[in-house]
């Protein structure tokens, strides 16, 4: 048998594998969105042109407005069994801005991720001296 009987359906695997993992739904990147909007500087139509509209909106006193965005990492890739671990941590990112008079007054971001080992699964350092 000739090897490339092998490798054609090989092939064809891997290309079904890679292109059946693009999307055509644009993906929000909060940390690197984060980095453009400069408090003091950023319109709330600039914002809404970056990251497109806010998920929630809280309005406030004075002409204060709070925009929250929010994402929820949910890929069928990391709750895979065995494998999923390979890949990056399920995480929730968060960024909220307060808009004040139509330009950004503040910006926060903040990331959760689960499934990471945590202080308290190390005991290795309170071994038992004997």
């Amino acid at each position: 048998m000739s090897p490339r009987r092998f490798l054609l359906p090989l092939f064809a695997c891997v290309v079904l594998l890679v292109t059946s993992c693009a999307t055509s739904q644009p993906v929000r990147n909060l940390a690197s969105d984060a980095s453009l909007i400069k408090p003091g500087q950023t319109s709330s139509q600039e914002v809404i042109h970056l990251i497109g509209e806010p998920d929630q909106r809280q309005a406030g006193g004075n002409g204060q407005e709070t925009w929250i965005y929010h994402e929820k990492e949910t890929s069928w890739v990391k709750k895979a069994p065995l494998v999923g671990r390979l890949f990056n941590p399920h995480k929730e990112e968060s960024l909220t801005l307060v808009i004040r008079d139509n330009v950004v007054a503040s910006s926060r971001y903040g990331s959760l991720a689960y499934n990471k080992p945590g202080w308290d699964k190390d005991f290795d350092w309170q071994g038992d001296k004997k």
